[in-house]
């Protein structure tokens, strides 16, 4: 008997494998899919999302306007109930952001995407739109998947793209000048890969229209360097001065002298040399900082150690976990911290790293580093008692 296909086709890639798909289309080319999620019953109602955009911890923007009067205008959650209840009957957009934050099925779905490493992706957003809804014509600088969940909300698309060159008297990036190539109209359960900066504009076509969009972060290599040299800088602190005793008198005082020079090209190469095992360490770290809207809640660090080992603890559902294989093992990262993790298989750090719970007992045998963790956690607020312990 053969062994499974590890690249199996995917309905929800139109029959393309991930391998294709990634060969194909990412970051290249646009791709429409008829039917990705057959039989696909959309869970979340108009009023669950407006319920949502009520709750301050959400992110939630109401965009109104229309592209034939570029009378663009956003607005910013939390909204009140009866803003909300006097919207009018066409021409605006509610969307609410990291919906996967507070709807338990949202990591469900997002799942569906892991031919994609996670820490490339952002979030589930989800928006509603009466007819007329739309964000206007723009370019977005990430890769993103815009799924139909119900409704029809009619894609254009401008390939190719042309310069990028926005209105700067309007609170949103619209672009000035959009001329749609191809145009679609989704139905419940169609699907729409964009690439990065391919300028597009979806408008509501009915009452019912809901998008769900799962979109994927690229760093800048600048953010990147950024917060390598912010890390840097801290182990240094501000107390480390250039120091120069027993120096010779200066013969040109506006001369910056050699001697000099050497030292500071010194202490500076000694800042920055890192080996790959440092870099590795610290791209885990940095990719898994919590994003700058996770609110955190620190507790005592010292519950790691009084409580029993059944006690459970959740994970706050913004905080990003990631693993690497190192030259000496594998490294498990979590909210900005890194933790050895030798001799782990990558099965169970899949599974620590997709659970959303778990007790000391679960863990401890399999992962050594699970108190340290633990006492890490509660006292940066990303791990919190479990109030529905067992």
């Amino acid at each position: 008997m053969p062994p499974p296909d590890p690249d199996p086709p995917l309905p929800l890639l139109g029959g393309l494998s991930p391998a294709q798909f990634l060969r194909e289309y990412w970051q290249q080319r646009p791709l429409l899919i008829r039917g990705a999620i057959p039989g696909f019953e959309n869970p979340i109602e108009p009023d669950d999302l407006a319920g949502l955009a009520t709750d301050p911890d959400a992110a939630s923007r109401i965009i109104s306007g229309h592209v034939d009067r570029q009378d663009w205008d956003v607005e910013y959650g939390p909204f009140d109930e009866r803003r909300l209840a006097g919207l009018p009957e066409r021409d605006w957009t509610l969307l609410v952001t990291d919906v996967e934050r507070f709807w338990p099925g949202g990591a469900d779905f997002l799942a569906r995407f892991d031919f994609i490493p996670r820490w490339r992706r952002d979030d589930l957003m989800i928006s509603y739109a009466p007819p007329g809804g739309s964000v206007g014509p723009h370019a977005d600088q990430y890769d993103v998947f815009l799924f139909q969940a119900a409704g029809y909300r009619r894609w254009q698309i401008q390939d190719p793209p042309g310069p990028v060159d926005c209105h700067d008297d309007l609170p949103l990036a619209i672009l000035r000048d959009f001329q749609p190539s191809e145009t679609w109209e989704l139905g419940p359960g169609d699907l729409l890969y964009l690439p990065p900066n391919l300028p597009h504009y979806g408008l509501s076509l009915d009452d019912e229209c809901m998008t769900w969009s799962v979109g994927f972060r690229a760093p800048t290599i600048l953010d990147v360097l950024t917060g390598f040299l912010e890390e840097r800088a801290n182990v240094v602190g501000d107390q480390a001065r250039f120091e120069d005793p027993g120096r010779h008198p200066a013969l040109h005082a506006a001369e910056i002298p050699a001697g000099d020079r050497r030292e500071l090209r010194e202490a500076l190469r000694a800042l920055l040399a890192a080996d790959d095992h440092d870099l590795d360490a610290y791209l885990g770290r940095f990719l898994t900082r919590p994003a700058g809207n996770v609110e955190l809640a620190p507790a005592d660090p010292g519950t790691a150690h009084s409580t029993g080992p059944s006690q459970r603890f959740a994970f706050h559902p913004g905080v990003r976990r990631a693993w690497f294989q190192g030259p000496e093992g594998p490294v498990l990262c979590i909210a900005g911290n890194d933790y050895p993790a030798q001799a782990i298989a990558p099965e169970v750090l899949e599974a620590f790293c997709c659970a959303e719970s778990f007790t000391i007992s679960e863990w401890e045998e399999a992962i050594p580093a699970i108190r340290q963790i633990l006492e890490d956690g509660l006292e940066a607020g990303w791990l919190a008692l479990n109030d529905d312990t067992e």
